[in-house]
């Protein structure tokens, strides 16, 4: 039996060394634990702060300012629900219509189609789509990519600034 886990996934319980996965993260900077260790961080109080408010509350010490999205992104991937499903995908969609690599730019058309789907995929797990009639498989590619590296990285810059400011 094989112990090696995939580097994408975490494996269901603890194991030294490995790394935590984004949702573990942010429940440990919101003093929860998560499946992998169920015994602890749990408040003994009858009525303790929902997770989701505690977590909310962690991430908003990520926030640069008012137009900085990188906290919606990760609540919206740490709860795996869509609750700023349109902030996200606006900036997003912006982003890449704004943006000047030649994929992108044969693509500002579909920013907003590209913007959901990221969205779908890094937040809620969802299979990116293939690529639409008459778009190229490598700027289908670049672009996706692109897209679900860019919530990625705005989640994780959110993440790391939260966890210095607490």
């Amino acid at each position: 039996m094989s112990t090696q886990t995939s580097p994408t996934m975490a494996p269901d319980t603890y194991v030294a060394g490995s790394r935590p996965s984004f949702r573990e993260r942010v429940h440990a900077l919101a003093g929860h634990t998560t499946f992998r260790e169920p015994a602890g961080g749990r408040s003994t109080v009858a009525r303790p702060v929902p997770t989701d408010h505690l977590i909310a509350a962690a991430l908003a010490y990520g926030r640069r300012g008012p137009a900085d999205i990188g906290p919606d992104v990760a609540f919206d991937m740490a709860t795996g629900r869509d609750g700023h499903r349109r902030q996200v995908q606006r900036w997003l969609g912006g982003v890449l219509a704004a943006d000047r690599t030649a994929a992108c730019r044969r693509l500002r058309p579909l920013a907003a189609v590209y913007a959901t789907w990221a969205y779908g995929s890094a937040v809620l797990g969802l299979p990116f789509p293939p690529a639409p009639r008459g778009v190229a498989e490598k700027d289908h590619g670049e672009v996706a990519l692109y897209a679900c590296l860019l919530l990625d990285r705005a989640a994780e810059d959110a993440l790391a600034l939260a966890s210095r400011r607490v």
